[in-house]
């Protein structure tokens, strides 16, 4: 188990709500009602895959043949340096 600390725990600051006044309040209510609806029904797009990411495929084949090349270096220099 810790053992206790000497410092005294500080205390959590609770955070204010900012004060409205009602006639700006009144104005707002239509606009934060807009966004909050817009947000809730808006579904997420359909999106093509293969065309967003048709760069992907190119980079893994560059790894791989990059990796199959190094494990060849590798095995080459292990029968060389034996």
């Amino acid at each position: 188990m810790a053992k206790k600390g000497k410092r005294p725990r500080r205390k959590a600051v609770q955070s204010k709500k900012p004060v409205v006044p009602a006639a700006k309040a009144e104005e707002l209510r239509p606009m934060l009602a807009a966004t909050s609806a817009a947000s809730k029904v808006s579904a997420p797009a359909k999106v093509d895959l293969a065309q967003e990411y048709h760069y992907v495929l190119a980079d893994l084949r560059k790894i791989a043949m990059i990796a199959l090349a190094m494990f060849i270096v590798l095995f080459i220099l292990a029968f060389i340096l034996r």
